[in-house]
């Protein structure tokens, strides 16, 4: 499977995944405790959703970063009106393991990805 193939399929498993919650948080969706480098691909195929308007990254009262479904049909009413922000932030290692301990994630909301060699090629 090609790299632009392979992120189609990343990205709709994903869509599918956030049909089964109205809102969590951010890092309990992305973050792989085992694995952080799927950690952040998850992050990168999450901003594809956020970037067709499929779901919204906000930052609740008490600080924390959460990811909600948008309704559909309020994406089709509304088309290219949408005020859309980009949200920047750093994710390291240190951020990673930080996360892990602070929301105690022990297991990946987003299934983990086994690889191959023949997979990184």
């Amino acid at each position: 499977m090609n790299f632009e193939a392979d992120r189609c399929v990343r990205v709709d498993e994903l869509r599918r995944l956030l049909e089964s919650v109205q809102e969590i948080n951010l890092f309990i969706l992305v973050i792989d405790p085992s694995d952080f480098g799927q950690s952040v691909e998850n992050i990168y195929h999450l901003s594809f959703l956020v970037q067709d308007g499929t779901c919204s990254v906000r930052v609740a009262d008490n600080g924390e970063p959460l990811v909600s479904r948008s309704d559909p049909s309020a994406r089709e009413e509304s088309g290219d009106s949408v005020n859309r922000k980009q949200l920047i932030f750093e994710f390291d290692m240190a951020t990673w393991r930080r996360a892990i301990d602070v929301f105690a994630i022990d297991h990946p909301f987003i299934p983990h990805r086994t690889t191959t060699r023949s997979d990184s090629r």
